[in-house]
Parts: structure tokens; sequence; C-alpha cells
């Protein structure tokens, strides 16, 4: 039984803990509530229910430290936990103790986060998350319960409607519309780019899995998803795809003739990390898709310098910093949809301007290659001149402009050529709704279920089913062959807009070499179309989409 006794002016109350210790609580104005207290807390260690009072009294910020270092997770996990901790949790509960939060101030925090703070809604609810993990590691050792946790069908009934509607009305793409991105890609960033955008879309790979792409993996028929690249703090680390979701995925045949050229064509595939970087950081391998420079391709450089200029038709601006967006130009003398141009100004009554430089022919970059422009020395461009093949006797007394205008200018593509401005083909496409599309597609085309979770990588819903159902030879062919079948679906739809194109604006074939070769078997195949018409009506969950696509 629990006792009071007299404690300076007023009562305090004593009782044994689980383990049998004495303890006490002071502070009470009268014995009996005293001996209501040390009651109650012998009751709770009879129903094994017993918290000790002063075990809340931890500090959040201290508990948070201890939590965070117990914690084993992956390095990007502990670094997305980190910044939420340490930039919208920690400074907001700074000498608050464990026992101190309520659920009402919780939640006036959250939402404070973004009308106060201008947190996107997004952080706010990761930041929460994070708060209702540490504080439920508390219970029951140092709190009751976690007041973070959001009672369930609480909150505006409206916001969580909207947040499942637009859930659901995430895009995916067509194959045509890849095929049309990925052509884009090709002539922004090369046509290892172009392969690794069709390679991402028709196996459903991760962004971090395809940039982990180890040519060991590659086996002709089948690719081993067995590693991912991933960044952090400005580095690429290697580890095991996202929840440890390691597969084999069957490779349709152009697929792997794509891989195959790609490979053949790459001049090094070592990327140019540093060898004394610690594991589990990259330390120069072998890659499949390397960046123009050997280097990895960041995400945010790709979205940015790539993705949104191939599907929206535009560079984005940088509001921050005053930049406006500006429309992707490119010269259609090379073959559509025209290769970019790269620089496009804005004059001073706002319009665009086409520049006068409007790059390089398909074959005459060497003068690039070899550091030759309009600006070098005289000395510069006769050195480059003796290298293509002319005798320096015969270059005596030439001026440096006939010099550029004999072995740099002609490398230009000529002033007058034909410019057009990319029009969006599916704005707001971002790198993992290639995943969405594949999943969708294979949907269609019937494929079980537990044959698209096996080449995605899903753990599946957990039904009983899953435990006896198995990915059979006759489910990875229905794969293969639908896959190849969209892939020449797309081709065919691209040759007949080809042709459309050819009578619009007189430009046949494709600017990239790769595409126009794979065209090159579809195009005497297609019947006339008719001329393409704008939608009176957009399509509701795909108003995203330009109708013509171009």
């Amino acid at each position: 039984m629990g006792y009071a006794e007299k404690h300076g002016k007023g009562y305090r109350a004593r009782w044994r803990d689980p383990l049998g210790n004495l303890q006490s609580m002071s502070g009470f104005p009268t014995k009996r509530t005293a001996e209501v207290y040390a009651n109650d807390q012998e009751a709770d260690v009879r129903a094994s229910r017993y918290l000790d009072p002063r075990a809340g009294q931890m500090p959040v910020n201290d508990w948070i430290d201890t939590w965070y270092a117990s914690l084993d997770l992956e390095l990007s996990t502990m670094e997305q936990y980190r910044y939420f901790l340490e930039t919208c949790v920690r400074p907001f509960f700074v000498g608050r103790t464990l026992a101190s939060l309520t659920p009402e101030e919780i939640n006036v925090w959250e939402r404070d986060l973004v009308k106060v703070y201008g947190y996107a809604p997004s952080t706010a609810r990761g930041a929460r998350a994070r708060l209702v993990s540490a504080l439920e590691a508390a219970v029951p050792s140092k709190i009751a319960r976690n007041p973070a946790l959001r009672p369930r069908a609480k909150g505006k009934r409206a916001d969580r409607r909207i947040a499942r509607v637009m859930e659901r009305r995430r895009t995916y793409a067509t194959p045509l519309e890849i095929l049309l991105v990925a052509e884009r890609v090709g002539l922004l960033a090369g046509q290892g780019a172009f392969v690794q955008t069709i390679f991402h879309a028709w196996t459903g790979a991760r962004w971090s899995e395809g940039v982990g792409f180890d040519p060991a993996c590659y086996h002709g028929t089948t690719i081993d998803i067995d590693w991912k690249l991933y960044e952090l703090n400005g580095r690429f680390y290697r580890g095991r795809p996202k929840d440890g979701s390691i597969r084999t995925i069957d490779v349709p045949p152009f697929l792997q003739f794509l891989l195959d050229r790609h490979l053949k064509d790459q001049p090094t595939l070592r990327c140019k990390c540093k060898k004394d970087m610690p594991a589990p950081y990259c330390s120069g391998r072998e890659y499949v898709f390397l960046g123009p420079e050997g280097g990895h391709m960041r995400r945010s450089s790709w979205s940015r310098r790539v993705l949104r200029p191939a599907a929206d038709g535009a560079y984005p601006g940088q509001p921050k910093k005053g930049v406006p967006s500006r429309p992707v130009m490119a010269n259609l003398s090379v073959g559509w949809p025209g290769a970019p141009i790269p620089k496009v100004s804005r004059g001073p009554d706002g319009v665009f301007e086409v520049p006068a430089f409007r790059g390089f022919q398909p074959h005459g970059s060497r003068s690039r290659a070899a550091g030759v422009n309009s600006r070098s020395p005289r000395a510069q461009l006769v050195a480059y001149a003796v290298e293509q093949g002319a005798r320096l006797k015969d270059l005596e007394g030439v001026s440096r402009e006939v010099l550029l205008d004999r072995y740099v200018r002609t490398a230009y593509v000529a002033q007058d050529a034909p410019v057009v401005a990319w029009r969006p083909i599916l704005s707001g496409l971002v790198n993992h709704e290639s995943r969405h599309s594949q999943e969708t597609w294979m949907s269609e085309d019937g494929v079980p279920v537990v044959m698209r979770d096996d080449r995605s990588g899903h753990t599946g819903s957990g039904h009983v089913r899953e435990r006896y159902e198995h990915p059979t030879d006759v489910m990875r062919e229905l794969v293969v062959t639908t896959q190849q079948q969209r892939w020449e679906a797309a081709l065919m739809q691209r040759a007949a807009m080809e042709r459309h194109w050819s009578l619009e604006a007189g430009t046949p074939g494709s600017a990239l070499p790769l595409l126009d070769e794979s065209l090159a078997p579809f195009r005497e195949s297609v019947a006339p179309i008719r001329p393409l018409r704008l939608r009176s009506r957009p399509q509701p969950m795909r108003d995203r989409r330009s109708a013509a696509g171009l």
C-alpha cells in the first residue's frame, strides 16, 4: 500500500516501483491527495502499466538526439530525417519536456509551419511524421501515449478528399509520348540520354537504379536490378535498391538493340568519381549511363536542363532569382523536331529573339571539340587548319577572318535555317511517372499482378493468394511481347506524324540518328493521315498534354 508523509509545508506520496525501490512525489496540499496518488501508482505497478513520473521530464531535443542515434536506416533516409528534425522540429521545442507536449499544440505547430513560416504542406506533414516516430519510441518508457499521433478521421474532410483526387490524377504517359519526349531528351543531352529515357519507361526502373546500372548486370535478354546510385550531400553512394527490391527483368528485343548500340558507342563506361572516396560512396566504377563529361547525372540538373525542356517545351525559370522561363527553339535544317539552339534571349519588348548563331552542323562539331571558335586568335586557327590537312606555307598571309570562314564557320548552321519553338508534349512530367506508365501499360495488357509486382520490385498487398502465385515463363513472355508491340506501335505513330511534318515543313527524318535508324522500317508502311486537329475539349485526366504532341 502507498502512503503519505509530512514534507515541508505539505505532504509527499511514497510507493514502491516494479523493482521494489521506494519512490516519492512531493507537492501535495493534503495527506489524502498524497495517499490517493501513491495508491494509484501501486495499482499501475500491479497492472503492469507503471510509468516513472520523472521519466517524462526529459527534454524533447535530448530525446530526439538519443532516438536518432539509435536508428539504422539508409543513408538517404537518415539525411531526410535529419533535415526535418533540424529545420522543423528542434527549433520549435527548445526547453520543452516530453510530458509537457499536448496534441493541441502539436496541431498548431504543424499548421503554423505552413501558414506562418512558409513551408510546403508536404514538408509540414513530413516533419510531423518524424515527430510521431520519435515520440512513439518514448512510449511507454517515458510517456504514456504519443501526443503527436493524428486521430483518425480528424481534420478537414475537404482536404482529405482533395488529396485522394489529386493522387488519382497523377499522370502517366503513352508509349508515343515517351518516345517523343525521349527524342527531345536525346537532342538536348545526347543519344545515351535517349536510351536511358526509353530504358526507364520500358522497364519501370527507378531513377537511382538507372544511374547505378552496372554493365555486369546486363545479360542481353535480362537485366539484374541489383544496385542503385543515390545522391547525398553532393556525392553518390552505392547501395541496394529501395526496400531491398533486387530483381531480374526481361528485356524486349528493341531495348536490347538500343542498349547494345549505346554500350558500343560509349567512349568510356568508368565514372570520374575520386578513387579515395570511402565506402559506400562511389569511388570510380563502370556504369551503363553516364553524363556527357563522364560524371553521374544529378536528378535536379537532369530535370532542369533536360526533362523539363523536353516535356514542357521550355526551360524552367527561377522566380527567386528573377530569371523567367524561356522557350526551346530549334533549327529544322537537321531534321525534326530540330536541334536546340544554345542561347535564346528576351528582347527589350519582351519577345524572345532567335540569335544569329544557331548551333553546329550535325557533323561539323570538330572545331568545337578542338576548342576553336570565333574568338580564337589567328595562331590557334592556323594550328587547327594544319590539323585539318592544310599546309602551313599556304596559310601565310591569310587573314584571321578568312581562316574563320574557311575552317570554323563552315561548321555553323546557316543563319537563314528554319526555326521552331517546341510545344509541350506532357507538361509537368517527372522521372517517377515512368514507373506509373510501365505499371499502367502492363495492366492494360493483362499482365498478372504477381508478374507486375515482380518486374516493378513491389512487395504486393500481402494477400494470401500472393503466396501461391509465382511469375512463370508464360507471364514473362507476355511482358516481352506486349512491350515490343508497344514500342513498334509508337514507332508507327511517330512515322505517321513524320509524314505529316514533311508535308507541312518539308523536314523529313529525325534529327536523332539512332531513332532515325529505328524509324526506317516503318516509314513505308504508314498510311496517309489527316491534318491534326486540336481537341475542342481536353480529356479530364490527361489535360496536361498538348493535342498535337509536337
